[in-house]
């Protein structure tokens, strides 16, 4: 009879230890899995409270280049907060005062370096309205308003007299959003180029480019900007070295360009 017992005990026991209970952690297991978490928290909790991983230095990585110096400024009070306590949403708070700077990429170096990458808009032209002039990026993103000239003067792109620019918008007004999109493909293809631009100007025939020696290159529509360019500056070549007294180059049709003169230029609106 006790054997008997014995037997059924032994069975017993050898179902409560299947392979599913078997991968069951132990009490002790637990309790150590529990304190490793409570210790990793409390010294997140305390990295995030103490000096050692503050910001202190700030590597701003722009492109294009030559804009880090506002860049840094803008996320200098960021120095002294934890690393840990710095993500994508601090930085791009500190950003919102630049729109025409963008956030690509950063990432925390500790013990206490931050590094930014960013994107910036960079300006191509000079909205003018009268007295008036504001900065726009190739996107035709009005940048900010200038209170004095330029040391190396950009295109000008001729505002109505109606329209009034705002700081960090797009421009919407048809003529000068063409206008832009024209300086903006001759900066991107021929930068060189474009600093002979004295402004660009709209009209029932398109657009037109007018030069710093007055000569006109007469665009026509936005379409295929980088080849009436490539074209024009050719074109313009061949004049200058030839000595015609040409006033006006037309690559309206680029495939078909037209050099001449005319008493209807106009040197500025």
């Amino acid at each position: 009879m006790a054997r008997g017992r014995q037997v059924a005990a032994a069975r017993a026991g050898a179902r409560a230890t299947t392979p599913a209970t078997q991968l069951l952690p132990s009490g002790r297991s637990l309790a150590i899995g529990f304190g490793l978490l409570a210790a990793a928290l409390a010294l997140y909790l305390g990295a995030r409270e103490t000096s050692v991983f503050s910001v202190r230095s700030v590597e701003v990585v722009t492109q294009p280049g030559g804009h880090v110096r506002v860049v840094t400024k803008q996320l200098e009070p960021l120095q002294g907060t934890s690393l840990l306590e710095v993500d994508r949403d601090a930085i791009a708070r500190r950003l919102e005062a630049l729109p025409h700077v963008h956030l690509l990429n950063y990432d925390r170096s500790f013990p206490s370096t931050l590094r930014v990458q960013v994107s910036v808009e960079a300006p191509v032209a000079v909205l003018r309205r009268g007295q008036e002039n504001w900065l726009v990026s190739g996107r035709g993103r009005v940048l900010r308003k200038l209170e004095r000239r330029l040391r190396r003067p950009l295109p000008v792109v001729w505002l109505p007299p109606a329209f009034e620019p705002e700081i960090g918008t797009i421009i919407r007004v048809d003529e000068p959003a063409r206008a832009v999109k024209a300086l903006a493909a001759a900066t991107a293809s021929r930068p060189a180029f474009t600093r002979s631009i004295w402004y660009v100007k709209g009209g029932e025939e398109g657009l037109t480019a007018v030069l710093r020696d007055r000569l006109e290159l007469r665009l026509g529509s936005s379409k295929e900007l980088t080849l009436k360019l490539r074209v024009g500056q050719q074109v313009l070549a061949a004049v200058r070295a030839s000595g015609s007294p040409a006033t006006y180059i037309d690559v309206s049709v680029p495939e078909r360009p037209v050099a001449g003169t005319t008493l209807e230029s106009q040197v500025e609106p």
